[in-house]
């Protein structure tokens, strides 16, 4: 757990599931691509080209909305 939780304070990427909102605040610069797993699926998220993504690889992920906060 304590490797997944360094991922999270890396990526910054945490998923609600009940309001299906995907908060995306990085603390890198820059592209960057990480790991994300939910009850219902997994898949990678991050920034390409300066654009908040998400790419589910296996199962589902329902996202209504994407908050992402760049570094500063």
């Amino acid at each position: 757990m304590s490797s997944y939780a360094l991922l999270e304070g890396l990526t910054g990427a945490r998923y609600d599931a009940v309001d299906k909102v995907l908060h995306l605040e990085p603390r890198v610069r820059g592209d960057f691509r990480g790991f994300l797993s939910t009850a219902t699926g997994y898949g990678t998220v991050g920034v390409k080209d300066g654009k908040p993504f998400l790419d589910v690889r296996s199962g589902s992920i329902e996202m209504k909305e994407l908050r992402y906060r760049p570094v500063a």
